[in-house]
């Protein structure tokens, strides 16, 4: 399910400001949408939410927006090493939450794109 947490993440990065709901209504897909955000809401992250974040995924391409929480993959191995240096950052308040932090001093405490809730303050390993 991680995967899963991952595209959350990305789609509720997205959502902030209204312009996934627009066009998730403008598709047809806004009741997928509200399923989504009520999984989130309650921390549930299983086959269902991942079957939803398809159907808006798929609604979403279909209109030319392709990757909406998929989106592009890669990897570059860290240079350097040694010691486990830690940042303080504003993450994701769901019981089971997305991997998505926001750097503490960068503005104002965000929100989540799906559920209005605040965030909440955690400490990252990098």
């Amino acid at each position: 399910m991680e995967l899963v947490a991952e595209r959350v993440g990305r789609l509720c990065r997205q959502a902030v400001g209204g312009q996934v709901r627009l066009h998730a209504e403008r598709y047809g897909v806004a009741d997928v949408l509200d399923r989504i955000a009520e999984a989130v809401a309650q921390g549930r992250l299983d086959h269902h939410l991942e079957e939803d974040l398809d159907r808006l995924d798929d609604a979403f391409a279909r209109h030319g927006v392709d990757g909406l929480t998929t989106g592009v993959r890669g990897f570059e191995p860290w240079l350097g090493g040694g010691g486990h240096p830690t940042v303080v950052a504003w993450g994701c308040p769901s019981p089971l939450p997305c991997p998505r932090a926001v750097p503490e001093g960068d503005g104002d405490r965000p929100v989540c794109g799906l559920t209005g809730t605040p965030f909440g303050q955690r400490r990252i390993v990098l």
